[in-house]
């Protein structure tokens, strides 16, 4: 990679926008995550690296994680360091989540 060439977002690919309407932070977030449950099973991320690339603040993040694990869309484990330290959390879509996921991009247009 060149020095001035920019780094493709992960979210390269998601919706930003919905049936004419700007795309909520958990309607972006669910359809990474399920992206990345299809492709390896889950997602581990960085929620200020997250955050930024949504253009959110960390805050927005954690309440649209929080929403997706509450109504059971997505699954968190926590991730542990060799020295015991909690490393973050691993998330996967759950089915009832991959339905939602495809619904949106459905009326996004990206299917």
């Amino acid at each position: 990679m060149e020095r001035n060439e920019e780094a493709l977002s992960p979210l390269d690919g998601i919706s930003v926008s919905i049936n004419k309407r700007h795309a909520f932070v958990h309607e972006r977030v669910l359809e990474y995550i399920v992206r990345e449950t299809n492709q390896a099973g889950g997602v581990i991320f960085n929620k200020k690296e997250m955050a930024s690339w949504l253009g959110c603040c960390p805050r927005s993040l954690d309440r649209a994680v929080h929403r997706l694990r509450e109504q059971g869309l997505v699954e968190s484990q926590p991730q542990f360091m060799p020295n015991g330290a909690q490393g973050g959390n691993r998330y996967r879509a759950t089915e009832v989540g991959k339905k939602h996921a495809e619904a949106w991009r459905r009326l996004a247009g990206t299917v």
